[in-house]
Parts: structure tokens; sequence; C-alpha cells
């Protein structure tokens, strides 16, 4: 990623608006939200949605699990 990625930041006063416009012009394969139309989404969709079925089923360090 270090190799790839590049970070930038701008001041705007509505930077919701921002990033829509940015999301939906821009090849951001990690953002969701806003980003149907990339070709990687339904891929990291489903990923994302196994990652969370499997980290609600592992215990939480610490805590007893409920009987």
């Amino acid at each position: 990623m270090a190799d790839n990625a590049l970070v930038s930041w701008v001041v705007h006063p509505e930077p919701w608006l921002l990033e829509d416009q940015l999301i939906a012009t821009l090849d951001v394969p990690l953002n969701l939200q806003g980003n149907g139309h990339n070709p990687f989404y339904p891929v990291l969709k489903q990923l994302r949605a196994r990652a969370e079925r499997t980290a609600r089923e592992l215990p939480i360090a610490g805590i007893d699990p409920v009987v």
C-alpha cells in the first residue's frame, strides 16, 4: 500500500458533498457507500459480510461467554 496509495486533504465547508463526488468519479475500491459502480464492489461487500459474521461468532477477549 505504501507504494501505491496517496493521501491528500482539502478543507471544504461541506466535505460530505465533496466525498460523494470523489467516490463517484475516482477509482476507490475500498469504499462501499456510494460506490456501487465499482467492479470490485460486490466482491468487497461479500468479503466484509463474511468477516463480520466471523467476528460475531468469535469470543471477546476477557469476557465470559453467555450460557
